[in-house]
C-alpha cells in the first residue's frame, strides 16, 4: 500500500497555533509547566497541533484509505453538530464559525474526490481550534481527536480495514459504533527519547495514543513518570491508612497524598535538623546559611574577620528589598 502524506507535510495552521502557544504561557492553574520548571518546555498547543497533523493522512492524497475519510467525515460533521449545540464548544471555535456552521454530513462526502480538499481544511481548522489551552479538557475536541488517532492507524496499519456504518444512523449512535468498533484495537505508540519537561508524550496521551518518554536527565525522567505513570494511576485513588499515633488517615487522590508526605517528610527535617538552625533571639528560625572566604583585617589592633562578598544585597525589587547587615562579634 502507497503510504500517504500526512497533514503536517501538506499544511499547517501556524498562525492560530502561534497565537494559543504564546498566550499558554501565561496559564498557571493545572498547567504541566506548574508541576516543575524546565528549562527547554515545549508549547502543549504546538506537540498537540503537530501531533495530530502527522499522525493522521492527508484525505485530500489518493493513496488516504477510504475508511480514515469515512471517518473524518462522519467525526467532523458530529463535532460540527456539537458546536452548533453546545455553547461552551461554540466558544472555542469562535475563529472558524463560518466552517462549523456549514459543515455536516452532507457536505462532506467521502466518496466524492471534490470533496476531499474540503475535508483537508476542516482538519486543520480543528486542530487550530484544539490547540487552544481551553479545548484540551473539552469532551467533544477529545472524543473527535482521539477516534481521529485511532482510525488513522487501523486504516494505514492494516489493508483489510473497514468500518461498519448503517445510514439509518444519527451521527451520534454512529460515532459510538466506530467507537466500539475499534475499542480493543492497537493504538499508535508515539516515542520521545528526550521528553525533557514532557510536552510531547503528554499530547500524544492526551490525542488517543500511545507513549514511550526516555531521557538522560533524571529530573525529566521522574517529570515524565509522575506525568504518564503515576497520574493517571493514582490521580483519583483513595488511600487510608492509620499514622503513627493509630489515627485513621484518608488521602483523596495523588496530590493530597503528595502534600501529606511532603509535610511530614518537612516535620521530620525540621526534627532532626533543629540543633543546627537555632532561633535568633527575637525568635525566628533562619532557613539557610551563606557561606564565604573570610581574611582578617590587618589594622593595628583590629583582627576581625571580613567576609569576601561581592554584595550584600539579596533582592533588590523595590519595597522588597532584601540585604544582609554585617555584624561582627569578634
Amino acid at each position: 500500500m502507497t503510504s500517504p502524506h500526512r497533514l503536517i507535510e501538506v499544511d499547517l495552521p501556524i498562525r492560530a497555533i502561534s497565537a494559543h502557544a504564546r498566550r499558554e504561557k501565561s496559564i498557571r492553574h493545572g498547567h504541566i509547566s506548574t508541576l516543575h520548571i524546565w528549562w527547554a518546555r515545549r508549547p502543549l498547543a504546538a506537540c498537540r497541533a503537530v501531533l495530530c497533523a502527522a499522525l493522521w493522512p492527508d484525505p485530500a492524497d489518493e493513496a488516504c484509505p477510504p475508511a480514515f475519510r469515512q471517518a473524518a467525515a462522519l467525526a467532523l460533521a458530529w463535532f460540527a453538530e456539537q458546536a452548533r449545540t453546545n455553547a461552551e464548544v461554540g466558544g472555542l471555535v469562535a475563529d472558524h464559525w463560518p466552517r462549523w456552521v456549514r459543515t455536516n454530513a452532507a457536505s462532506l462526502r467521502p466518496a466524492d474526490p471534490a470533496c476531499w480538499p474540503d475535508l483537508r481544511y476542516a482538519l486543520l481548522d480543528f486542530i487550530a481550534d484544539f490547540a487552544n489551552w481551553d479545548a484540551s479538557t473539552v469532551p467533544a475536541f477529545l472524543e473527535t481527536a482521539r477516534l481521529l488517532t485511532h482510525v488513522a492507524h487501523l486504516s494505514l496499519t492494516m489493508d483489510d480495514f473497514r468500518l461498519q456504518i448503517n445510514p439509518a444512523d444519527n451521527l451520534s449512535v454512529t460515532i459510538e459504533n466506530l467507537k466500539s468498533q475499534i475499542k480493543n484495537s492497537p493504538r499508535p505508540l508515539v516515542v520521545d527519547p528526550f521528553a525533557g519537561g514532557g510536552s510531547i508524550p503528554l499530547e500524544a496521551l492526551r490525542i488517543g495514543a500511545d507513549a514511550f518518554a526516555s531521557d538522560l536527565n533524571p529530573v525529566a525522567v521522574l517529570l515524565n513518570k509522575v506525568v504518564l505513570e503515576y497520574i493517571p494511576k493514582y490521580g483519583n485513588v483513595k488511600i487510608e491508612f492509620k499514622d503513627a499515633d493509630g489515627k485513621p488517615v484518608v488521602l483523596n487522590g495523588l496530590a493530597e497524598a503528595v502534600r501529606y508526605w511532603g509535610n511530614w517528610i518537612k516535620q521530620k527535617a525540621e526534627k532532626e535538623l533543629s540543633e543546627y538552625y537555632p532561633r535568633d533571639p527575637d525568635g525566628a528560625t533562619p532557613i539557610a546559611y551563606l557561606w564565604a572566604r573570610t581574611i582578617t583585617c590587618e589594622g593595628p589592633g583590629c583582627g576581625a574577620e571580613v567576609p569576601l562578598m561581592r554584595s550584600l544585597w539579596l533582592a533588590k525589587k523595590g519595597e522588597r528589598s532584601v540585604a544582609l547587615q554585617i555584624i561582627p562579634d569578634k
